[in-house]
């Protein structure tokens, strides 16, 4: 356990920032000064061209689900430790993405356990993700008849919880977009991987090319974090990854992950033993998730 405060607050630490400071359920993110972004190169030797955008990631012990901030009893506004745990997990599997030679990410220092140095990436507008199981809400959508699930047509006969015979690709928008046709303009709403190559721009994707490369990079770090958790005895269900394009040192544009990737918070993940005997036990948080 650690010895650190539950960080509760994390946005208003004295760090010299551009711009206000991006708060979020539970990270907070600090954009530093040219300057500052500059001199941190400069000195530290980051592998990043020199006019880099830097900005410092606070993570805190907040717990978020379903776009609310779990409060516990007694005042708890987080688990103590629980941002270094995410961190640290995400971190863990970026670095098995290196060594197997997927894409690098967003990530350039890691200063302090709760705290990431990052490097600034053009977002795309795509939440990816992926799933080996069908539950949550693919399956609430196929138990009211649906069959066709972002652009994916499923068979009949399929059960709760079942796995799937391949991993399916779900992508959702991230943030509103507007002006789409069948592309409503609500933030994690559902989408097709057409609208996505029919749109390319809208979701900041720079080819056709790099839709297909996206794709690969979600498959294979699905691939690669279910193989390891096999090892636990632990099954990977779903997960979300995020995108983005960063400038390498030659010039050129690189699609990298960003965000975190193969935590509690961001992906599902089952008990193995409990599953071969027919029950569902969560090791993640959304069995115990409720606003």
């Amino acid at each position: 356990m650690t010895s650190y405060k539950v960080l509760e607050v994390n946005d208003d630490l004295p760090i010299r920032t551009k711009g206000a400071v991006h708060s979020g359920k539970v990270r907070s993110v600090y954009w530093l000064t040219d300057q500052d972004s500059a001199r941190l190169i400069k000195d530290k030797g980051y592998d990043v061209p020199a006019g880099t955008e830097l900005a410092i990631m606070v993570i805190s012990d907040r717990i978020s689900a379903f776009d609310c901030i779990w409060q516990g009893e007694n005042g708890l506004n987080g688990v103590p430790g629980k941002g270094i745990a995410l961190n640290t997990v995400a971190a863990h599997w970026f670095k098995l993405f290196d060594k197997s030679g997927l894409a690098g990410n967003h990530i350039v220092d890691i200063p302090h356990p709760y705290v990431w140095i990052v490097r600034k990436a053009s977002t795309v507008r795509v939440e990816a993700i992926a799933r080996q199981y069908i539950t949550g809400s693919m399956w609430r959508d196929y138990e009211k008849g649906i069959r066709s699930i972002c652009g994916i047509d499923l068979p009949e006969g399929l059960k709760a919880n079942q796995k799937l015979p391949e991993i399916l690709i779900t992508p959702s928008t991230k943030g509103i977009i507007n002006n789409l046709p069948d592309v409503p303009p609500v933030d994690d709403v559902n989408i097709t991987r057409k609208n996505i190559t029919d749109n390319l721009a809208a979701f900041n994707f720079h080819s056709a090319d790099d839709v297909a490369k996206y794709e690969e990079l979600l498959t294979e770090g699905f691939a690669l974090i279910s193989k390891e958790l096999e090892k636990l005895d632990q099954i990977f269900v779903d997960t979300k990854f995020e995108f983005g394009y960063v400038e390498q040192l030659d010039g050129t544009q690189k699609l990298i992950y960003i965000d975190e990737v193969g935590t509690p918070d961001s992906s599902r993940i089952w008990d193995g033993p409990a599953y071969r005997d027919g029950k569902v036990i969560e090791n993640s948080k959304e069995a115990s998730a409720s606003c």
